[in-house]
């Protein structure tokens, strides 16, 4: 077969983030200090006790897993965490409240703040949003559960949902201990992620399955490749087999919230608080689409892995990752027996 490593590497380098990180920080850092700013003044007006707040990065930004934009697009995305020194059980008539005092006390920062039932989003426009997740706590401590923020401003659920923002991080380094099956782990989450964005480019936010939820299908369904004896990985057969655990997990007969009605669905349940299924949002139409995709996506990985040509691997790879999986020459080296040693499966943890 094809040795495609090395295509695949210089993929991801190209889809990840790199020097976009200081720009994110920069806009993170302005946010904060905006927000700290309109707090003051908001509750200094009213005569009124300002409070106080911590922030943590959230998302893909913290688990190293954020990619670019397709294109000329600058729709970058950055998760940040808010933990207001209260105590929910102050705020139980009205856990909206507290995206309230960050939508005001932001006012004027841009012209576009939202609160949606997971956060405050302030979008900018250059193309960045920053989605702010509002937490309480009298210590205004960053781990362990933490109790959020949940609704809309007239939403019909308004709640304190209990969550752990951090304990993602932790299972990835429990699940994948050695640096170099992290690692692996990233980039194929970072060329899903980029197959996704493909794939849904006019789709609702809503049809496509989010980064955090194949993520946590990773937890379990992730297989390392990578050659115990000299360390080197083999990225496609570690997405192919991480697609076909997918595909073998839709089940027929599935209560769809969404919809109202049973579908054929994959379940992905997130395995601490708060133990939902991050795939709940995506309906049973949408649902049968992703499994689709995922059965186009496998049989090119297939592909790319039964070729001889590095030419035909790469182009298998370009119809699903689009033009920034570079192309390859034959002449450079291509072809079966090209690996001395063959990938070993290294067992993955799961979790009861």
């Amino acid at each position: 077969m094809a040795d495609i490593q090395r295509q695949f590497e210089t993929f991801i380098n190209t889809i990840k983030l790199s020097g976009e990180e200081e720009t994110l920080r920069q806009k993170r850092t302005a946010i904060v200090n905006a927000l700290r700013t309109g707090l003051e003044r908001d509750f200094k007006a009213r005569g009124e006790a300002v409070p106080t707040f911590t922030h943590f990065n959230q998302g893909s930004y913290s688990l190293k897993t954020g990619i670019k934009p397709e294109g000329s697009s600058n729709d970058y995305d950055i998760d940040v965490g808010i933990v207001f020194a209260e105590n929910p059980s102050d705020h139980t008539d009205d856990p909206v409240k507290l995206k309230r005092w960050v939508r005001d006390a932001l006012d004027g920062h841009t012209k576009d703040i939202r609160i949606k039932s997971p956060c405050v989003t302030v979008k900018y426009q250059a193309g960045y949003h920053v989605d702010l997740a509002i937490y309480a706590h009298p210590d205004k401590k960053t781990s362990g559960e933490l109790p959020l923020s949940w609704g809309k401003e007239h939403g019909a659920v308004q709640e304190w949902q209990d969550n752990h923002p951090s304990e993602l991080a932790q299972r990835i380094k429990q699940t994948f201990p050695d640096k170099e099956q992290r690692r692996q782990f990233r980039r194929v989450l970072r060329a899903l992620k980029r197959w996704r964005d493909r794939k849904y480019k006019s789709a609702t936010s809503h049809a496509a399955p989010v980064g955090v939820g194949l993520t946590v299908a990773g937890l379990t369904w992730f297989r390392p490749q990578i050659d115990t004896f000299n360390q080197t990985a083999d990225d496609r057969l570690a997405t192919e087999q991480f697609v076909r655990q997918l595909l073998a997990n839709f089940r027929g007969g599935v209560w769809s919230s969404k919809d109202q009605a049973s579908g054929r669905r994959l379940v992905v349940t997130l395995p601490f608080t708060p133990y939902k299924d991050v795939f709940e949002r995506i309906n049973n139409g949408n649902m049968g689409k992703l499994e689709d995709f995922l059965k186009a996506l496998l049989t090119d990985l297939e592909t790319a892995g039964s070729v001889t040509s590095k030419k035909d691997a790469c182009a298998a790879m370009r119809r699903q990752f689009g033009p920034d999986f570079p192309e390859a020459d034959d002449g450079d080296g291509t072809t079966e027996g090209s690996k001395k040693h063959p990938p070993v499966m290294v067992p993955s943890h799961t979790f009861g």
